[in-house]
């Protein structure tokens, strides 16, 4: 599956498919996270979101057993790696905001390095650091492609704000189910494609030991 190169088309459609499919389940998944988001003052942005993209992943992955609102919750095993996550990129895009000239447009340019941070942490068991450096690795080499796709992606997760206001909560998801398609274009293989994604707390199932057959008694010892 990964090719290294960022197909936007492909992976916007594909985007739509997967969240037309998925609907119900990413909306309220969605929902939830915002709302406890909100309500903590954004203590819980950072958990709730890797909750969303562990559901995400599972989705894309066609994992079973499938995954169910409830799930979003199981972001709260990444709870200091995810808060911290939010807090670096967050501090980040203020401190860009301040920078002459550029500052409108900060959060836009620096959005397509770190669109992979989250992915790689829920998945990989990467810490905030070492997702974020993952990230712009993979990212700088297609910058103006990824720029691009966040942008459209962006823009149709507006759309709601745009038409009718509350509908914002029908399509806000849409550039998290972006980041996670892109993501498994450019970071997995078809030998993974249908693998669905590990949970944190779940041990990964190990090939049984090969058991030696005694050796055959020798002619002599007749």
């Amino acid at each position: 599956m990964a090719n290294g190169k960022v197909d936007i088309g492909a992976y916007i459609s594909e985007s739509i498919d997967l969240y037309k499919a998925h609907f119900g389940l990413i909306f309220l998944a969605m929902l939830v996270a915002v709302l406890l988001g909100g309500f903590t003052c954004g203590v819980l942005a950072g958990p709730m979101m890797a909750g969303v993209t562990l559901i995400l992943l599972r989705v894309a992955r066609k994992g079973e057993p499938k995954p169910e609102v409830g799930d979003v919750f199981k972001g709260f095993d990444f709870f200091l790696q995810a808060f911290l996550l939010t807090i670096v990129i967050g501090v980040a895009y203020a401190a860009a905001s301040m920078v002459p000239f550029v500052g409108a447009v900060a959060g836009i340019l620096i959005s397509p390095l770190v669109m992979f941070a989250m992915c790689i942490l829920v998945d990989k068991k990467l810490e905030f650091w070492p997702a974020i450096v993952a990230s712009y690795e993979k990212a700088k080499d297609d910058y103006v492609s990824l720029l691009v796709l966040a942008l459209l992606a962006s823009l149709m997760s507006s759309l709601g704000a745009i038409l009718c206001g509350i509908g914002v909560f029908l399509t806000l998801p849409f550039s998290v189910v972006v980041s996670v398609v892109a993501y498994r274009h450019l970071f997995e293989d078809g030998a993974v494609e249908a693998a669905p994604a590990v949970e944190a707390g779940e041990a990964p199932v190990e090939p049984p030991l090969a058991v030696e057959e005694p050796p055959l008694p020798s002619a002599e010892g007749n």
